[in-house]
């Protein structure tokens, strides 16, 4: 008879002696339980439960203590609230949902802990062995959920207005040493737009505005603001920013990683970006914001009627995604993700992937895991996605950069979706920290 393996993450102070009191008292739990004692259940990281279903657990189980009586005050308000949109995520990538549960048990509650043990160990039976990890050979693209995007021609716009303003407002700023540095767009001498720093009034005529400024130019901010040791501040950089792209401004300020004194930011009223094929980026179909959300300067120009405002936040792939099945949707995704080659182009793309060690780079290889196998690779994925959640404002400048042409830009949309479902909560509009990382106020209810 088939027996499942089901990890179990115990908090030190309650859980964990709740077990023990479960044993004291000669009550039953059943023999699946692998149970690992953490200091508290806001320890629990979303990579230790993906590393568990790597290792071919076929069942996670996080037992904190009961909201208000953490040992360290708030810890299980942050497992309360992340380890729902991570069992949403893993279920969006083919993992049953049921296959993850939280819940709170007391140190004198060791009948609770045996009921609930045995009530899990009963549903992941029932569901099977798992099948997360998986052979890099035995890999097949369900053709079914290829995801199929309407294209949509980019209106016409005539951008001379825009670039002539931008220009004026730049001179005038390093004129007067009210800023340091412009970072703004440039054509290259191959004709492509890109990123430019411009130092000098002299070189404000570098500066254009047109359908392809396509990049996040925020990628860029913190490092220009920050000052070198032992020398004087920097002087205030002025920056060239789209509606999306200031939501990332308002990121960094809620995370303190720059002041708001420090940026001056040039806002251009957006008709949406062309794509390579001429057509407007996947990204700005479902955008509904034309005007910058924070800018000191805002530069509008004549404003297209033509960009589709769509109601809904979430893609349509999401929903096509989400009605699937678990296994179609895992072999979706384990196509996608095969084509990774680990070149960390979304990593470095994204303006909120700023940590100074990517944990995916660290030196504990032998938990996170280096290297470029399929499980690898999707660890890395579903982990940037979780460390974004709350965070991400939707640029989709990773998925823009991966040359492998992988969606990966669907897990972030699925999580930010999941956010306001559950948070009312949409990154960057407000100065505000992801909601999954504060203390709770309303939005959990035990039972």
């Amino acid at each position: 008879m088939y027996e499942p393996r089901i990890i179990a993450f115990l908090c030190s102070w309650c859980s964990y002696t709740g077990a023990d009191s479960a044993g004291i008292a000669r009550i039953k739990s059943p023999a699946n339980i692998r149970a690992v004692r953490v200091p508290c259940s806001g320890r629990v990281s979303p990579e230790l439960i993906i590393k568990a279903f790597d290792q071919e657990a076929d069942g996670v189980l996080v037992l904190g203590c009961h909201i208000g009586e953490c040992h360290y005050d708030t810890g299980n308000h942050r497992t309360a609230k992340r380890l729902p949109i991570l069992r949403n995520l893993m279920a969006f990538a083919g993992l049953e949902p049921e296959r993850i549960r939280l819940d709170w048990v007391s140190a004198s509650e060791g009948e609770r802990f045996s009921k609930i043990t045995e009530e899990f160990t009963q549903v992941v039976r029932s569901l099977g062995p798992v099948h997360w990890r998986v052979d890099q050979n035995g890999i097949q693209v369900d053709k079914r959920l290829a995801i199929s995007r309407e294209a949509i021609p980019y209106p016409v716009t005539d951008c001379t207005a825009k670039t002539d303003a931008i220009r004026e407002k730049a001179r005038e700023l390093l004129t007067s040493q009210r800023v340091g540095c412009v970072i703004g767009y440039e054509i290259s001498l191959r004709g492509r737009t890109r990123p430019v720093f411009v130092y000098t009034p002299d070189e404000v005529e570098r500066l254009v505005w047109n359908p392809d400024c396509t990049n996040n130019l925020v990628t860029y901010l913190p490092a220009k603001l920050r000052a070198v040791k032992g020398q004087e501040t920097l002087k205030p950089v002025a920056i060239i920013v789209k509606p999306c792209d200031s939501k990332s401004i308002n990121v960094l300020l809620a995370e303190n990683l720059i002041q708001r004194d420090q940026v001056h930011a040039i806002g251009v009223a957006c008709d949406g970006i062309q794509g390579l094929d001429g057509n407007l980026q996947t990204r700005c179909v479902p955008c509904q914001e034309a005007i910058p959300v924070i800018c000191d300067t805002l530069i509008s120009g004549t404003m297209s009627s033509l960009i589709p405002r769509v109601k809904s936040y979430a893609r349509d792939e999401i929903a096509e995604l989400d009605t699937a099945k678990p296994a179609e949707r895992m072999e979706f995704w384990l196509g996608q993700i095969d084509r990774c080659i680990r070149c960390y182009a979304c990593r470095q793309a994204c303006p909120l992937c700023n940590c100074p060690e990517c944990l995916y780079e660290g030196d504990d290889s032998t938990f996170i895991g280096l290297g470029i196998e399929l499980n690898e690779k999707r660890t890395f994925h579903l982990g940037r996605a979780f460390h974004l959640a709350g965070r991400c404002v939707g640029c989709n400048e990773c998925e823009r950069a991966c040359p492998m042409g992988i969606p990966i830009g669907l897990l972030n949309q699925k999580l930010a979706a999941d956010i306001v479902a559950a948070f009312d909560h949409r990154a960057g509009l407000t100065v505000a920290r992801s909601p999954i990382v504060s203390v709770l106020s309303g939005e959990y209810k035990e039972g």
